[in-house]
C-alpha cells in the first residue's frame, strides 16, 4: 500500500455514509451540548426561583443575563466546528471504502486492479492492504495458471505433429479443453492506473460495474 500525499478532488465522495456519519456525531455533539446547558442553566434557574434567594441578591439573574448573552453564540461556533471536524473526519473513512469497494467490483469482474492507494491520514489501511494482497494472489494464481495453460498447449502442439493425422481426433476433446481454458483466462485483465482519475459514488458504480 502506498501513501498519496495530494488531496482528493472532492471532498464528499460517499454522501450515504459520510451524511449518516455526520448526523449521529452531530445528534450525539446536540446531547452533550444540551445536557452541557442544563446543567449550567438549571441551577441559576434554580436559585432564582427560590424566595430566600431573590430577596438576598440579585447575583444570580446577574449570571443568568451574562452567560445567556455569551453562551449560544460560543455553543453554534462549537457546533459548526464539530461538524466541519467530523465531516473531515468522515473523509478519510470514506474515501478508502470508496476505493475499496470499486476495486472489489473490478474483481468481481475479472479486471485486476493495480494496488489500492491511501493518503497519510486515511483510516482503513489495514483493510486496504488485505485487498492488495487479495488482488495480488489472484493476479499470480491466474498468471501461474496460463504459464501452465502455455505448457498444455505446447505439449498438445507437439503430440500433433508427433502423431498421424488419423489420430488427431482422440486430441480434439483436449485442445476444446485447453482452449477453453484460455478463453476463461482471457477474461482476466488489468485495468491499469485508475487512483488518479475520479471516483464515481452511489448509483453510478452499481451502474458501472453492473451491479
Amino acid at each position: 500500500m502506498q501513501d498519496v500525499p495530494c488531496r482528493r478532488r472532492r471532498f464528499v465522495v460517499d454522501r450515504q455514509l459520510q451524511w449518516s456519519l455526520c448526523a449521529h456525531a452531530l445528534a450525539l455533539g446536540v446531547f452533550v451540548l444540551a445536557a452541557t446547558s442544563l446543567g449550567i442553566f438549571l441551577p441559576l434557574l434554580w436559585d432564582l426561583g427560590s424566595a430566600g434567594a431573590a430577596r438576598a441578591s440579585a447575583e444570580p439573574a446577574i449570571v443568568m443575563l451574562y452567560m445567556h448573552e455569551r453562551f449560544w453564540i460560543v455553543a453554534a461556533v462549537s457546533l459548526a466546528l464539530f461538524a466541519l471536524g467530523v465531516l473531515r473526519l468522515s473523509h478519510r473513512i470514506a474515501g478508502p471504502l470508496v476505493r475499496f469497494k470499486r476495486d472489489l467490483r473490478l474483481l468481481a469482474a475479472g479486471r485486476l486492479p493495480p494496488p489500492l492507494r491511501t493518503r497519510r491520514r486515511d483510516y482503513l489501511k489495514q483493510e486496504v492492504e488485505c485487498l492488495n494482497a487479495a488482488v495480488a494472489g489472484v493476479r499470480e494464481r491466474v498468471a501461474a495458471i496460463a504459464a501452465a495453460n502455455a505448457e498444455v498447449q505446447r505439449a498438445l502442439l507437439g503430440a500433433v505433429d508427433r502423431l498421424p493425422p488419423a489420430a488427431h481426433g482422440a486430441l480434439a476433446p483436449a485442445v476444446a479443453a485447453q482452449r477453453a481454458v484460455a478463453e476463461r483466462l482471457g477474461a482476466f485483465t488489468e485495468t491499469g492506473e485508475i487512483d488518479a482519475g475520479p471516483v464515481p459514488t452511489g448509483r453510478l458504480v452499481a451502474a458501472a460495474e453492473g451491479c
